[in-house]
């Protein structure tokens, strides 16, 4: 009995260790690399945090900025947009996946189609991000680039 109390607790553990994200969240905005990218994928998929899984389907979505084949592109953002739909799905009133997919959708050409839920998710974040329990200064980054992207 006690062995299955420990391994239930370890298995617990490890996929509720979110102590990275303060890290994942000041990261993502610095991306500007193709090895910037790598290095941000590599290392938040070490964390067991499902709160990084935005971020992540972001950065595969994004690896297609660095990519010459059109159909390895179009994987890439495929990929991402399905792990990021998904969670979203699972948890709609996540308001880090909600924002990760707003400025996803503001910053990929429209020929993609994936555009649908720009208005909707800078309501749903204007909304609720006050009453969140995001650090405050995340808050603050979070204010500051929806309202760079569409000031209105």
């Amino acid at each position: 009995m006690k062995l299955f109390f420990l391994l239930f607790v370890l298995i617990f553990n490890q996929t509720t260790d979110c102590t990275s994200l303060e890290t994942i969240r000041n990261t993502f905005h610095t991306i500007k690399t193709n090895d910037d990218l790598k290095k941000f994928i590599k290392s938040s998929k070490q964390i067991n945090c499902s709160k990084a899984t935005p971020y992540i389907a972001s950065c595969t979505m994004k690896k297609a900025e660095f990519t010459v084949w059109p159909f390895k592109k179009l994987a890439y953002f495929n990929e991402g947009k399905k792990t990021l739909e998904n969670y979203i799905k699972k948890y709609p009133n996540d308001i880090e996946a909600r924002y990760v997919r707003y400025l996803v959708q503001n910053n990929i050409p429209s020929f993609l189609g994936y555009n649908t839920r720009i208005a909707a998710d800078k309501k749903f974040i204007l909304d609720n991000l006050d009453a969140s329990e995001l650090p405050k200064n995340y808050k603050k980054v979070i204010l500051k680039n929806i309202n760079t992207i569409s000031p209105n």
